[in-house]
């Protein structure tokens, strides 16, 4: 809610009683059922609106938004014009199937992602007329008292008016991997949402405890909220491959423009009719636009999605695939993405000995290691009471595989089961009296078990709170006095292992004869040792971030959580180095937009950020022209998905809000699938540009040998007049012979360095380095083509036809060998021929419809064919081989370009 003058009121800094005179509520009866619907239709219902869904009419319109497929429409346009209809209705279902094709895979992703979507807060639970109603969360209003336990989803931002051990899970919204303790005083109203230990937000979880709150904030006023609202202001930018074929097609539709004026006016002063060269003029704009290339893109990337699928990621749009593989910087969430999400105990200080512990999250597997060497618990009863205390002053269940409960305690529940130590065996031989527990002024935690007339008590919280209450400390068996020299060498330790980023906790026990008051449960305890723990990294995610390094992608961990912990994770990960740098977001608070953009490429880690730090590194990284992939599976998060390059939500974690931002999804939470999707990005795109490469090669030759037609007959002044090439026949070519190669070169295999080069820069288009072979090749297959056909001529003058299909089996035949030579940039000498059998395939199906359309009647009628003789199939076989020379010919020239 806002005050008068419309700025948010700081409830964390109000007491419980202030909150609720304010809201207008009963801390006891909460709001009556006439107040609450009125409020209901003051505020609304409690929901987040939503972004306009992607439909099925939007996601068919985006299939015609692309430039090139407005320059085959305009070509169909002038095919039925001039009345060649066979010509207008082929190019004509290009588009359609094109069309078709990509509304398929995009619809297909969207449906996939509305099976994901989830209820968020379906029921709460509140107190109106004095009595506890569970109502849809909808129906939530501001003033409602929220009743809240474990395990429940909260309905709104709310101020909390009780707390009994209160904990809540807000990494969603924060980055906060550890529960929140939560309690009911007021606090400075200069804090953050992450330090509003008074306040629970919109979809965060009980995982501890139980309270009551009152409600401040509903729908899109709540936190979640907020950055729901600011997602839907964030405008997508064009993916860099959707630029490069716009920006591609634009420089197309010129040159076809220019050619087709030159071509016409060029036809008129040799003396040509003006009908018949404006017939040449359309016949060269056929053979100039690559009818093929929005098929072929579409294939290419459509078949990209459906390997990316397998490999546990949807992608909601499919030039995002190809977008992947262009990043050049990673921007990571760091709780669920980077690690676990579990933690685990990896140190224990015990016995003036630091212990080693094996294994990874909740899982029992695991070793405890001294000198690394296994530990056997009959040796060490120092360190099996210790892990008897973590299991019986304990509220939390490990199972095989699940667990309910605190995080910390289920680490501490794994610790015990990698030493042996069972909480069920525990419990079966002592009885249970009471609980102390947890607070955030005590800051620990007190359990009472009783065997025969002993009692026991077993004590853990922070370091500092439990040695407050040790008179002795055990050591070798003996419990011996805890003087100050003892205890500042235990918090020298503890200083130790909390600056490499671990939670520690101490450990202590007392046993007792006899009556036990309440006020001494906590007094003259023995201090047992400390347990340090961590939300360990993913072993797959170490592995991915170095590969994404070897990529020459920079991997940057954003994070909400603490600077030692950030950094600790980092180091690990291998994100940052000895000499890398940190920042917290109270100094990227303090720095300018421009100073963050001369600064941003060398901070490796950023801890302690909100939405709006990340949306400032997103937008200071792209400023810098490199393209950003950002992780995440929070709200939190979901601010710089949308502004990003490539956004990427996780499946299994992620809000509702992070999916809706992202461009995909990875189903399995796993940073390493990220970096497949990185590799098969990379392929696309070099594939994407050798069938680029190879297709407007192909088309240079058909432009160039009917130019060079027209040119000599200029030259020589010829009156008689012939295209070397049919408009039909140039169709024909660059659809069948020309297409389904193009579609295998799409579909080739990914280098074995691929990894190993940087990326490429944002602005490198489809033509970078290709621009010498598209003009080596085309001049070469024009020259060869055009010869074929004045050897025809020269043999039979009259015979035009005999000529054509002369210079027509002679480009094919060319292209089919060229397509061998646009399977990579690099060693295509190296490959072997037959690896992709697509490419195989595709060159005997040409091979077998050129010979059928020169020698099967109905064929030769439609394309203006004939058949050809044994010498002249030798001259036209003899023209294509020079293909073979082109990746020669051209390397020279690539420096140049």
């Amino acid at each position: 809610m806002e005050n008068n003058s419309g700025k948010a009121v700081p409830w964390h800094a109000f007491t419980a009683m202030e909150t609720a005179k304010e809201l207008g509520s009963d801390m006891q009866r909460g709001l009556t059922n006439a107040e609450a619907e009125k409020r209901l239709a003051e505020f609304g219902e409690n929901r987040l609106a939503k972004a306009k869904k992607f439909n099925a009419l939007k996601i068919l319109a985006n299939q015609f938004s692309s430039f090139l497929i407005w320059i085959l429409l305009v070509a169909v346009a002038i095919s039925f014009a001039i009345g060649e209809h066979i010509d207008g209705y082929v190019i004509l279902a290009i588009v359609v199937m094109n069309a078709i094709l990509g509304f398929r895979q995009e619809y297909r992703a969207e449906k996939a992602m509305a099976a994901l979507e989830k209820l968020a807060v379906p029921k709460a639970i509140v107190i109106r007329n004095g009595r506890e109603i569970q109502i849809d969360s909808s129906e939530v209003v501001p003033g409602d008292i929220i009743v809240l336990n474990e395990g429940d989803k909260v309905s709104g931002d709310a101020r909390i008016i009780e707390s009994v051990n209160l904990k809540t899970s807000e990494a969603a919204l924060t980055g906060e991997s550890m529960p929140v303790q939560k309690q009911t005083e007021k606090i400075s109203e200069k804090a953050g949402a992450a330090d509003r230990k008074n306040t629970v937000f919109m979809n965060t979880i009980i995982v501890f405890g139980r309270g009551k709150a009152i409600v401040t904030a509903t729908g899109m006023q709540t936190e979640f909220g907020k950055i729901s609202g600011l997602i839907q202001t964030i405008k997508k930018e064009k993916t860099p491959l959707a630029q490069n074929i716009n920006t591609f097609a634009k420089k197309l539709a010129i040159a076809i423009v220019a050619i087709c004026i030159v071509v016409f006016i060029t036809g008129l002063l040799a003396g040509n009719p003006a009908i018949l060269m404006f017939q040449t003029a359309v016949s060269l704009a056929v053979a100039v636009v690559p009818e093929g290339l929005p098929a072929v893109v579409t294939i290419t990337l459509a078949l990209g999605m459906a390997v990316m699928a397998r490999n546990k990621a949807i992608v909601r749009k499919m030039s995002a695939v190809e977008t992947l593989g262009s990043t050049s910087v990673i921007c990571s969430d760091k709780t669920g993405t980077l690690t676990r999400n579990e933690l685990t105990v990896k140190k224990v200080f015990c016995n003036n000995n630091l212990f080693t512990v094996t294994g990874t999250g909740f899982n029992a597997i695991g070793r405890i290691l001294f000198n690394e060497a296994s530990v056997a618990l009959g040796n060490t009863p120092e360190l099996k009471l210790l892990l008897e205390t973590g299991a019986l002053c304990n509220n939390a269940k490990l199972y095989e595989n699940s667990s309910v409960g605190d995080p910390t305690e289920i680490a501490l529940l794994a610790l015990g089961k990698k030493g042996g130590i069972e909480k069920q065996e525990l419990e079966k031989r002592t009885s249970f009296l009471q609980e102390l527990p947890f607070d955030s002024n005590r800051k620990r935690m007190s359990v009472v078990f009783s065997k025969g007339m002993e009692k026991t008590v077993y004590s853990k919280g922070g370091v500092e709170s439990i040695i407050s209450q040790c008179k002795s400390i055990l050591i070798s068996g003996q419990e011996i006095m805890l003087d100050s020299n003892k205890a500042q060498q235990i918090i020298e330790q503890h200083d130790k292992l909390a600056s490499q980023g671990y939670r520690v906790l101490g450990l202590a026990y007392k046993k007792v004869k006899g009556e036990l008051p309440i006020a001494q449960v906590e007094s003259q305890l023995t201090f047992l040792g400390m347990t340090a723990m961590i939300d360990a990294p993913r072993k797959e995610a170490i592995k991915a971030v170095e590969l994404s390094q070897l990529a020459g992608i920079q991997v940057k961990m954003i994070t909400g959580d603490h600077m030692l912990t950030a950094m600790a994770i980092a180091k690990q990960l291998g994100i940052i180095g000895e000499k890398g740098k940190a920042i917290t977001g109270a100094e990227l608070k303090e720095m300018s937009d421009s100073e963050l953009e001369r600064k941003v490429r060398g901070i490796s880690v950023f801890a302690r950020v909100n939405p709006e730090h990340k949306l400032r590194i997103v937008k200071a990284l792209q400023k810098k022209g490199l393209v950003v992939a950002v992780t995440g599976d929070g709200i939190n998060d979901a601010p710089a998905l949308k502004k990003s390059d490539i956004g990427v939500a996780m499946g299994l974690t992620g809000t509702e809000v992070s999916k809706e931002a992202s461009d995909m999804v990875v189903m399995d939470d796993n940073f390493a699938t990220i970096v497949k999707a990185i590799e098969e990005g990379r392929r696309i795109f070099e594939n994407i540009k050798n069938f680029v490469k190879y297709l407007l090669a192909a088309n240079t030759a058909e432009v160039l040998l009917i130019l060079l037609a027209i040119t000599l007959q200029l030259v020589f002044g010829k009156t008689e007049w012939a295209l070397p090439l049919l408009p039909a026949q140039l169709l024909f070519i660059n659809l069948v012979t020309d297409g389904l190669p193009a579609i295998a070169l799409g579909n080739e295999r990914a280098q074995k360095e691929i990894m190993l080069n940087k990326p490429r820069k944002k602005n490198e288009g489809v033509l970078h380095k290709t621009v010498p072979f598209i003009i080596i090749a085309g001049l070469v297959g024009a020259v060869f083509s055009l010869l074929a056909f004045q050897i025809g001529l020269a043999h039979n003058p009259e015979n035009v036809v005999t000529a054509r299909t002369m210079a027509f089996a002679t480009i094919i035949l060319f292209e089919t060998i060229l397509a061998f030579n646009c399977r990579s940039e690099r060693n295509v000498f190296q490959m072997n021929p037959l690896s992709n059998k697509g490419l195989v395939a595709a060159t005997v199906i040409s091979l077998v419809a050129l010979i059928a359309i020169v020698t099967i009647p109905w064929l030769q009628y439609l394309l203006s064919t004939t058949s050809l003789s044994l010498e002249q199939w030798a001259i036209a076989i003899a023209f294509s081989l020079p293909a073979l020379a082109i990746p020669l010919i051209e390397k020279p020239f690539r420096k140049i370009f």
